[in-house]
């Protein structure tokens, strides 16, 4: 009875760890796909909190850049901004535009 237990308990570890495994491989061969993918395509460069629930976004999408809103509820595009109108620190940061 006790070779039972024991051959039970070693096996069924054995697949628990062997499917944790497998789970572990696949979500990071998923995730380096997706990420190589999406790597520089869209970005958070900057952002200012107006309010505990209201923020102002700088988003870099491809090779354009936006000033978004947001709050709870909404999001809003304000603006599409061109390097006249930009920050300098992002401006100067990025050469290949």
């Amino acid at each position: 009875m006790n070779t039972y237990i024991i051959n039970f308990a070693t096996y069924t570890f054995a697949m628990i760890g062997f499917i944790a495994l497998i789970l572990y491989i696949y979500k990071k061969s998923v995730y380096n796909t997706l990420n190589i993918k999406n790597k520089n395509y869209l970005n958070v460069e900057n952002l200012l909190r107006l309010s505990p629930t209201k923020t102002v976004y700088i988003v870099k999408a491809g090779k354009e850049r936006f000033l978004i809103a947001g709050d709870n509820s909404t999001t809003t595009m304000l603006a599409k901004l061109d390097k006249d109108n930009l920050p300098e620190e992002i401006n100067t940061s990025d050469g290949n535009d």
